[in-house]
């Protein structure tokens, strides 16, 4: 977990005021689910924490809602993982040289994942280190594998 000398930091870096348990009460209401809004800073509130500042950081053309998890907070807060950065910093290119890039499947909680037909048992989305995209270039095979390549 950050240090509070590093949780005031990311407050002042991510525009959310001083670090306090108002602030902390706002970010939990704004991410998390309803029942995760306790105004204390935990391991929960940490994940958001560090994936607001990666993203806005090493994604700025992404928003923190596009890797949330799909369960629709029945099994996670929205946010079980820390993203990767190098997952972060790659799919900024991608967006930045195809254009726009649609996250279909970023983080997602074991049980979410489980549910998905096909997904692999340790797949990295549980880790937050994949997400699924789509866009123009993802339309045929050679698109798909240019985007590969470039990766």
């Amino acid at each position: 977990m950050l240090s509070v000398t590093q949780r005031k930091n990311y407050f002042i870096y991510l525009g959310l005021g001083t670090y306090n348990t108002a602030s902390i009460t706002k970010i939990q209401k704004k991410y998390l689910r309803s029942k995760d809004v306790d105004g204390k800073y935990g391991p929960n509130t940490d994940k958001l924490l560090v994936d607001l500042y990666r993203v806005k950081k090493y994604a700025p053309h992404f928003s923190i809602t596009e890797f949330k998890c799909h369960c629709g907070g029945k099994y996670c807060t929205g946010y079980p993982a820390y993203l990767s950065v190098n997952l972060l910093i790659n799919l900024e290119k991608i967006r930045a040289h195809f254009g726009v890039t649609h996250v279909n499947s970023g983080m997602r909680c074991k049980t979410w994942n489980s549910m998905q037909t096909g997904s692999a048992t340790q797949s990295r989305h549980i880790s937050g280190k994949a997400a699924d995209i789509s866009g123009k270039f993802t339309d045929t095979a050679s698109d798909r594998a240019s985007v590969k390549s470039y990766w």
